[in-house]
């Protein structure tokens, strides 16, 4: 069969052709061997249609020096000729039989033509199935990759997670919360991890994806990290960084940003313009309270005589000491437990180092100790009681601010807490809120030898409790000490202990290890605490016992007193040790409170550094160092010299006597900023009880002083702020001694009793000191409160 198309001969009853798959049929074949085979003598006369008119000849015309030219036949519309056949001409005398093949060869002609019009093609087809089938899988991929089915996820877009929160009334959130940006992700699959940055949005809101974009694909299964508010806060880079490198990063924190020339000796070690000192501390956060107040950044310049150094901060004690006193300054020197770095060398200083000194001003030196002089810290020497040194319950080694990795923060001062731990409104006497590491209740040294207080043992490690809570417990809803408080004919019969305040401090170069092989950590707790990061041990550090961690905090107490309170260590008297509840957390760095060592200045006494600040968003930050202090007056912070006047002040507790059967007085504490808070405390007589036995009803208030003045004869005047007084019952204003809030003198140590008021000499008879008062006494001039200073 001959292919049409190429004229291949192909076997008999081909299909297609073999060379170019042209589709064959046995007509078009047979066709096409005919015709090619044919002569024109041998083609066949086409017979005419009946009833048709045979089509005339073509007449010939004469063609160039008279020879005729044959005729050109004329196509055949009714035969379906494509084209018509062209013919060798035959000689001039031949003109019939010329047209006669003309006509006869038409028809076959026209078949041929219509026999080898190209057919589809084999190959293309191939193609074009195999193209068909690469869309139709490059679309399932397109679609599968989008529904994420392959190729990892994709990270939410915070703005759509924005538009399907709620907040508690039902309404759009105006803010992405980032645990609704770690449940998205959890959605998808992805593990998610929390990472507390500061800013100047509200804590908890989304800040971004650590090194990733909202819509970034990442690897199924894999972990994101979710960068979370932490609100306004000082950052863990900031010291050392040069501050032209930070002042973008503190423009966004949406409180004011003061910028404080801090003096250094060494140039070379702390660079001028680099960042040597800040409040709050590197780390941690700004407190609610003090966001008017801002952040202070101390950037370093070059020292002189009138001031002292910060970067005294780790250097020889003695030389420090010889220095300052050769300037005219009286110099002591106390023990603070410290980092390794500074064991043995200044860790801090008050003044603060980097502060301004003036002429003669005292300064006490703090030395690094480690846990091998945590019993030293401990010891008394030469006790009349004991004719000789002693283990005393107390210290203030342990003084300062200690803060976990994210910000939270325990404070003592004075051998008790002033920030952190829990909300201990039980303890209003004198002593109740000391800090104290064994049971010395009626005596000031550790007295019994078969106890397990930590600080009489070798770990270098020691708890610390509220004095109170190794005699209270609570009955008829009420707090009941066997110490002294409540004691009388209704002393009740049973009651509970409740889980109180316990700190576990471990100095640098303590045996941790010897505390978990003495079983001191709860099991499941020290296992959870092997999972996580490892503590730092070069760092002192303090675990918080955390009553969230226990499923019960209170156990039965029996009238006699003669059981075991598990919630302190085994006292030797009461029960057993295995009575004990195990502490909680383990040691991990994430539950540790490291003591905070970056000193901090008097930064208002400071001079302003020359730093220019980018603009902010927010109007309560400043463009420039000079108008963030300008807001920080407008806010109400005190000057230097008032400062410098609170500083002497400031003290734990104030006492004003009300009453002298105890049945009613208030006590306050004064910080070295002006505020002070205080507590109006009365015998509820209406219970019948006698004043000692009553229950106690308490009001709570607080204010602050607006300024401090020195006067020439030694005593002090303070202006209270009206505005800022606060109290919770109107009524107890008068017993609050602040009735009105208005001008108070203070009077020194020392002071005469004939200066003083005569209510002041008749409190003062009272008290046993009639020649004068033996601490700092502030007297309202316009009211009748009269506080004498009982604890620093």
């Amino acid at each position: 069969m001959l292919c049409p198309n190429c004229h291949t001969d192909n076997a008999e009853g081909s299909k297609f052709c073999e060379t170019c798959g042209t589709p064959l049929t046995a007509t078009e074949a047979n066709t096409a061997a005919s015709s090619a085979s044919m002569t024109p003598q041998d083609a066949p006369v086409a017979p005419t249609p009946a009833g048709a008119t045979p089509a005339p000849a073509a007449a010939s015309v004469p063609g160039p020096g008279g020879a005729a030219v044959p005729p050109i036949p004329m196509p055949q519309g009714a035969a379906g000729m494509s084209a018509p056949a062209v013919v060798s001409a035959p000689a001039a005398t031949q003109p019939t039989a010329t047209v006669a093949t003309a006509t006869q060869t038409a028809p076959a002609t026209a078949t041929t033509t219509a026999a080898t019009k190209p057919g589809p093609n084999k190959l293309i087809i191939m193609l074009v199935a195999v193209l068909a089938a690469l869309i139709i899988a490059g679309v399932a991929l397109f679609l599968t990759y989008r529904s994420e089915v392959w190729g990892g996820k994709s990270l939410p877009d915070p703005a759509s997670i924005a538009s399907s929160v709620t907040d508690k009334n039902g309404k759009k959130a105006s803010a992405v919360k980032a645990k609704d940006v770690t449940a998205a992700l959890k959605a998808k699959g992805l593990n998610a991890k929390t990472e507390k940055v500061f800013s100047g949005k509200d804590s908890g809101e989304f800040i971004g994806y650590k090194n990733a974009a909202p819509g970034a694909r990442v690897k199924a299964g894999s972990t994101v990290v979710v960068q979370e508010s932490a609100g306004p806060g000082v950052p863990k880079d900031t010291l050392g960084a040069q501050v032209n490198k930070v002042t973008e990063t503190f423009a966004d924190m949406g409180v004011p940003v003061h910028y404080k020339k801090v003096f250094v000796s060494d140039a070379k070690k702390n660079p001028e313009g680099s960042v040597v000192a800040t409040y709050p501390a590197a780390g941690t956060g700004v407190k609610d309270d003090e966001k008017d107040k801002g952040i202070y950044i101390g950037v370093a310049a070059k020292g002189d005589d009138t001031a002292l150094p910060i970067d005294v901060m780790g250097q020889d004690v003695d030389t420090v000491k010889s220095q300052l006193e050769s300037e005219g300054h009286t110099v002591t020197v106390e023990q603070r437990f410290s980092s390794k770095d500074y064991v043995g060398k200044v860790s801090g200083a008050s003044p603060a180092p980097g502060s301004s000194l003036s002429s003669g001003e005292d300064v006490t030196l703090y030395q690094g100790i480690d846990a091998s002089d945590t019993k030293e810290a401990f010891t008394g020497h030469d006790l009349a009681e004991t004719g000789g040194d002693a283990l005393l319950g107390t210290t203030r080694a342990a003084d300062g601010q200690w803060c976990t990795n994210d910000g939270k923060c325990i404070t003592i001062d004075n051998y008790k807490v002033t920030e952190g731990g829990s909300d201990n409104a039980d303890y209003t006497g004198d002593y109740d809120g000391t800090l104290i590491a064994c049971d010395a209740i009626q005596q000031a040294y550790c007295s019994s030898p078969k106890a397990d207080y930590l600080v009489t043992q070798d770990y270098g490690a020691f708890e610390l409790m509220p004095h109170i809570s190794l005699t209270n417990f609570w009955a008829n809803g009420k707090m009941y000490d066997g110490n002294g408080v409540h004691m009388g004919d209704s002393w009740p019969t049973s009651g509970e202990y409740h889980m109180q305040d316990l700190f576990l401090v471990v100095p640098t170069g303590s045996d941790l290890q010897g505390l978990e092989d003495k079983g001191y950590f709860d099991k499941d707790a020290l296992a959870a605490a092997k999972k996580q990061k490892a503590v730092d041990t070069n760092r002192p550090f303090i675990l918080y016992r955390d009553p969230k961690l226990y499923d019960t905090t209170t156990a039965p107490y029996n009238g006699a007193g003669n059981g075991a309170n598990p919630f302190l260590p085994y006292n030797g008297y009461n029960g057993s040790k295995s009575d004990i509840v195990k502490m909680k957390p383990a040691p991990s760095d994430a539950d540790a409170y490291y003591l905070v060592e970056a000193s901090e200045p008097d930064w208002d006494s400071l001079p302003d550094a020359d730093v220019k600040a980018p603009s902010t968003k927010d109007k309560g930050n400043s463009k420039d160092s000079k108008d963030s202090n300008k807001s920080s007056k407008k806010s109400g912070t005190p000057d230097a010299a008032s400062l410098k006047v609170f500083s002497d002040l400031a003290g734990a507790q104030y006492a004003y006597t009300i009453a002298g059967d105890g049945s009613a007085f208030t006590t306050i504490s004064l910080d070295d900023r002006g505020n002070f808070s205080g507590t109006v405390d009365e015998a509820d007589m209406s219970s019948g009880d006698s004043a000692a036995n009553a229950p106690r009803i308490q009001t709570k208030f607080s204010g602050k002083f607006a300024s401090a003045t020195s006067n020439s004869d030694g005593t002090v005047t303070l202006k209270c702020d009206a505005s800022a007084f606060k109290i919770d019952d109107k009524s107890k204003s008068d017993k609050s001694g602040f009735s009105p809030c208005g001008t108070f003198t203070g009077y020194p140590s020392g002071t005469s009793s004939d200066a003083l008021p005569s209510e002041a000499q008749a409190m003062l008879v009272k008290r046993g000191t009639p020649d004068g008062p033996s601490d700092w006494m502030l007297i309202n001039t316009e009211g009748s409160g009269i506080f004498i200073r009982t604890q620093k």
